[in-house]
């Protein structure tokens, strides 16, 4: 494809990411890997749903698990951090660029890639594991790759990045160079509590057992590559409840067409409890074009209060909830707690 390339009918990519981004915003936490370890409690619900329809994001890579097993025609990233847009673009980048599952695990780790050795299409996570960091790690391929991934968004794609932004693709290369698959979630602020490794969200099962990540079989990485180099997994800085990304994401979809299938919306929606912020984080979920069974996922962190269906082992539950049933339940009493949010209206999640 031409720089910029063209999504889906909805404009180039480039395009996209410029006109929806709202300026960058702060937040608490470092969010190069997510910190939820249930992301596979609901993911039997997610994969046995109808295809197609938009996805809706926040956060790091756990959205390439969410977009493989709901299957949607184009996905949005949205979060208020600019460097999450940087960190799925360098992603992006690794995407395009990899043979095999374990090629694209050792360019984001700065690892050489053995081809003739790749364990192939029918290996299972570990396996595919243990190839990436077979060779090991050094500054000159870590350091090769990101040149690349820098060329490919800027001259391929059209993506302009500033100086901040290409000092956040290095910060993400050089940690992932750094602490490998041990690289973990971190608060700015720290507060002694542990937080999952990158191999253990790689290595997690959902609740039958199963290994359902991105990585985990080969159906999922190619289908979440494929998305990735048509250029239809679009990065947008923006505030969930702001006045900018979401409304002008909500009137494309609208006028396209293109209803929302899946939105995931992590814990966010604990800070947005404010009762002005609130109205307009309802103001832009109603604006959305909504297929029927829409549904928000959601990531409860255990702060002293422990979820009804939090599983052993775990600080958090992941949970459904139809857009349906949370419009519903606004008209009838809104909520006053991120408690009521997360427990409130679920659909069953094993």
């Amino acid at each position: 494809m031409g720089p910029g390339g063209e999504v889906a009918g909805l404009g180039t990519f480039a395009g996209l990411v410029s006109t929806l981004s709202e300026p960058n915003g702060e937040f608490f936490s470092d969010n190069l890997i997510s910190n939820e370890t249930s992301y596979l409690q609901v993911a039997a619900e997610l994969a046995a749903r109808p295809a197609g329809g938009v996805y809706l994001g926040v956060g790091p890579e756990q959205n390439f698990t969410y977009i493989a097993l709901a299957r949607p025609s184009v996905a949005f990233v949205i979060d208020i951090r600019r460097d999450n847009l940087v960190h799925h673009l360098y992603y992006k980048a690794l995407f395009v660029e990899a043979e095999s599952r374990a090629h694209f695990l050792a360019l984001l780790l700065g690892r050489p890639w053995d081809a003739a050795g790749d364990p192939g299409a029918r290996a299972d996570v570990s396996a595919v594991i243990r190839h990436a960091e077979k060779m090991p790690a050094d500054a000159a391929t870590r350091d090769a790759t990101l040149e690349r991934a820098r060329r490919r968004v800027e001259e391929t794609w059209g993506v302009t990045l500033n100086a901040a932004d290409r000092k956040a693709m290095e910060v993400m290369a050089r940690q992932l160079h750094e602490r490998q698959l041990e690289l973990r979630f971190e608060l700015h602020e720290k507060k002694g509590r542990r937080y999952p490794t990158l191999r253990e969200l790689l290595e997690e099962d959902e609740p039958g057992g199963v290994k359902r990540g991105f990585l985990a079989t080969e159906e999922a990485f190619r289908f979440v590559q494929r998305m990735q180099r048509e250029h239809r997994v679009i990065p947008v800085v923006g505030d969930f409840a702001g006045d900018r990304a979401m409304p002008a994401l909500a009137e494309l979809l609208k006028n396209k067409g293109m209803p929302v299938t899946t939105f995931y919306v992590s814990n966010v929606e604990q800070y947005l409890l404010e009762p002005k912020v609130w109205e307009k984080w309802r103001r832009n979920v109603a604006a959305l074009p909504a297929r029927e069974d829409a549904v928000l996922v959601r990531a409860y962190l255990d702060q002293g209060r422990k979820h009804p269906r939090q599983m052993e082992g775990h600080r958090t539950a992941t949970v459904l909830q139809r857009f349906s049933e949370f419009a519903a339940r606004q008209e009838k009493k809104p909520y006053r707690s991120f408690w009521e949010v997360a427990t409130d209206g679920a659909a069953p999640a094993r």
